[in-house]
């Protein structure tokens, strides 16, 4: 019994101690890529006049780029205001034209006259299913026929009393 326990305690403990094994090989992989990169940059970073060079490079860039976009922002801007202008002097011509001042009143006058028609129509469709008469016609001539069919029940029970 002992030595089954000792044997069972020998293989646990070399499984730990494999489990262990492979987590420090794991971790040192890790650090190992980890110093690899480490490397890289000290070596991109420490190059100053390099990246001194680069940033300069792009700062030059960067105001060329500024400079024409304002350029054209400013020639956009003008051309806003000449077609701004153009716009405003049709429009104002537009409006003087006698024919287009008609044209806009007969426009406005139509639609006056639609909204008439519309209201119009309305009421007529209104009025027009007021005076139905046909459902209250036939309603009145049940009423009629019921009676009728009492009356002659009752006639009939009295003249056999």
């Amino acid at each position: 019994l002992l030595e089954a326990i000792s044997t069972q305690a020998v293989v646990s403990t070399q499984s730990t101690g494999e489990q262990l094994e492979s987590k420090i090989n794991t971790e040192m992989s890790q650090l190992q890529d980890k110093i690899g990169v480490m490397n890289e940059e000290l070596e991109k970073y420490s190059d100053t006049s390099k990246l001194k060079t680069d940033l300069e490079r792009k700062r030059v860039a960067l105001t060329e780029e500024k400079e024409q976009i304002l350029g054209t922002r400013s020639a956009s801007q003008s051309n806003l205001a000449t077609l701004q202008a153009e716009h405003d002097e049709l429009k104002a011509t537009l409006e003087e034209n006698e024919t287009y001042i008609q044209l806009s009143n007969l426009e406005k006058k139509w639609q006056h006259l639609e909204q008439n028609n519309q209201l119009v129509k309305d009421f007529i469709a209104n009025k027009s299913q007021e005076s139905d008469y046909v459902p209250l016609k036939s309603q009145v001539q049940k009423q009629i026929a019921q009676l009728n069919t009492m009356l002659q029940q009752t006639l009939a029970t009295a003249a056999t009393q």
